[in-house]
């Protein structure tokens, strides 16, 4: 887990925020469970996963109320588990709620935690134009990031070559590829 403002501050989110000037505002929402995270761990560890599809009610809950009280929203950006909570959330939110994109930052699918699985597949694929991210020295998380294109039917999956656990920094060799994607 982590915080926005750490994530505000890590470096290729910097880069972004920078190249984009003041074409976008950027919203960091911070969790609201303990540790940082979107969706928390599964009681018995990650071998015994969950089976409510309500186990992340309260970040549903919470960004609901942030798109209500700070939207509408362009894109929605997840970093990590942050990312992993976008289909969650998109398979949940109330149908008044759009995003033009979701841009998936490191991130996968939550396997464990089947009702939470069960509610994406049912909704999926989602028609949100999607950038799906993974770097290349990033060896936990990267081979998940095909998993998690397949729950859109509009994905772009990018790999940075010289990236970790981290969003693109602005030397990377993907970085404008991702400005253009926002861009459209």
């Amino acid at each position: 887990g982590g915080s926005a403002a750490g994530f505000q501050n890590q470096q290729g989110m910097r880069d972004l925020m920078v190249s984009l000037g003041d074409e976008y505002e950027f919203v960091f929402a911070s969790t609201p469970y303990n540790g940082g995270v979107w969706i928390p761990g599964p009681p018995g560890g990650k071998g015994e996963p969950t089976t409510d599809p309500g186990w992340a009610s309260a970040a549903i809950n919470y960004l609901d109320q942030v798109v209500a009280d700070d939207g509408p929203f362009y894109a929605i950006l997840g970093y990590s588990q942050g990312c992993a909570f976008i289909p969650v959330f998109l398979a949940n939110m109330d149908s008044s709620t759009t995003f033009d994109l979701a841009l998936c930052y490191c991130g996968y699918l939550p396997t464990t935690h089947q009702g939470l699985m069960e509610t994406i597949n049912a909704a999926a694929p989602f028609e949100t134009a999607a950038l799906i991210f993974s770097g290349a020295y990033d060896s936990g998380f990267a081979p998940l990031a095909p998993a998690l294109a397949q729950v859109f039917s509009n994905g772009l999956e990018l790999q940075g070559p010289s990236t970790g656990h981290e969003l693109p920094r602005q030397n990377d060799a993907t970085f404008q590829q991702t400005l253009t994607f926002i861009r459209g």
